[in-house]
């Protein structure tokens, strides 16, 4: 049996069951499904957007939707970044949740990445009566010239449904809950990625992970002590403290920590500082063809690492990367200030280094003036056979990557 589905084309603020209403609803028929695309804070202006794909569009509509208007609406978009944009969206959201069944549901695309726009985004939809159910990172961006600037490649789809619980939480009781839910979502990512071609950048995995935490907070109706009406009409200064902001980038932070990179054991990568975990990370970027500075500059924030440009050769535009074992030479090892100074992915760039320009038996040499040789022999050769992998798919890696092969092999056999 099939069904008759009607799509309406209309304004959330001002739909309405009365039929004198600016766009009427009959009473008989209450959605049960709102499908939209709202405005990403001040990311994105959709109304200019419009304009520019109704010239060639205008005549056309009409035949085939009689219906639909072909106007751009400019006076009545949502714009903003603040508490006029925060309370123009609860009055759209919260219309739209009024007007729907409790078993309907509401899809919505929503791309930002900046943690204080999400978290504006768990207000609005908490004092909208609604709650994030799933979450879908969906690749948009794969095919198009967008995708060689600094530009997330997915739009995460939220599907919500009416909030009716009563329960309350703390923020801090939930970390635990949102960092599972990262994980769980990245999980599922995974599982669907394309393996020979991938479609989801680290960003995106990122961007999921705002997802993840905003499915957590919505389930209650309350947290904490957060007044979710003085929230949403209060002006916040560039600097201010939020604590839910804070979680919510916390949140974000989860998904590299948890994206280990092919070639590197688990244990390995748990026993890494940041900086050591950044720049491994990097490299595995830059052999996807990854050049783009927006992508390191969103790698370091999620590691939380401030001082990332000391290690990159170049970030200029669609030029980014890292530098190489022979770039870095004898830099930053004698800076008692750097963590990654003296950490164990920096003593091992220094053989290679030395690998490189004397001989892979000089760069055993050095490992081995380390006071924990033997100790860490396993983890040097792993972390070698890593950076020897590059030596076919980055190009500036080529010569580095075989002396690194070498070295590995002298040291996993040193008796």
């Amino acid at each position: 049996m099939s069904k008759i589905v009607k799509i309406t084309l209309s304004d959330a603020p001002n739909i309405d069951i009365n039929p004198y209403s600016p766009i009427p609803i009959p009473r008989s028929q209450s959605p049960h499904l709102w499908i939209t695309d709202p405005p990403y804070a001040d990311a994105v202006n959709y109304h200019e957007l419009s304009e520019f794909f109704l010239a060639c569009y205008e005549k056309h509509i009409p035949k085939l939707f009689p219906e639909w208007y072909t106007d751009s609406k400019r006076a009545l978009a949502i714009k903003g970044a603040d508490a006029d944009f925060r309370k123009a969206m609860v009055e759209a959201y919260r219309n739209l949740a009024n007007h729907m069944p409790d078993n309907g549901m509401q899809v919505v695309m929503f791309t930002h990445q900046d943690a204080g726009v999400w978290a504006d985004l768990a207000l609005i939809l908490w004092a909208s009566g609604l709650k994030v159910t799933a979450a879908w990172t969906i690749a948009t961006e794969t095919t198009s010239a967008l995708k060689e600037g600094n530009y997330v490649q997915g739009t995460v789809l939220l599907v919500l449904r009416k909030n009716i619980s009563r329960e309350s939480a703390f923020i801090d009781e939930l970390i635990p809950d949102i960092e599972m839910e990262v994980k769980s979502q990245i999980d599922s990512m995974i599982q669907i990625e394309d393996k020979e071609e991938p479609n989801f950048s680290d960003t995106d995995y990122q961007l999921a992970a705002y997802a993840a935490a905003l499915r957590v907070l919505t389930t209650y109706s309350r947290l904490g002590d957060i007044p979710i009406e003085q929230e949403l009409a209060r002006t916040r200064s560039r600097n201010e403290e939020n604590r839910l902001v804070t979680d919510i980038e916390n949140a974000k932070g989860v998904a590299p920590a948890y994206l280990v990179p092919q070639g590197i054991d688990k244990t390995l990568w748990k026993s890494l500082g940041a900086v050591e975990r950044f720049y491994l990370k990097s490299l595995d970027l830059l052999s996807k063809g990854n050049r783009s500075t927006g992508s390191y500059q969103e790698l370091a924030r999620g590691f939380g690492v401030k001082d990332y440009l000391s290690l990159m050769a170049s970030i200029r535009a669609n030029e980014a990367r890292p530098r190489t074992a022979v770039e870095f030479a004898g830099s930053l090892l004698d800076d008692n200030t750097a963590e990654f100074s003296g950490s164990l992915v920096r003593h091992v760039l220094y053989a290679i280094y030395i690998a490189t320009k004397n001989s892979p038996v000089a760069g055993r040499e050095h490992l081995k003036l380390m006071t924990t040789y033997n100790k860490e022999r396993s983890r040097i050769v792993a972390l070698l056979r890593y950076f020897a992998r590059f030596s076919h798919s980055i190009v500036e890696w080529r010569e580095q990557g075989e002396k690194a092969f070498i070295l590995a092999g002298l040291i996993e056999n040193d008796k």
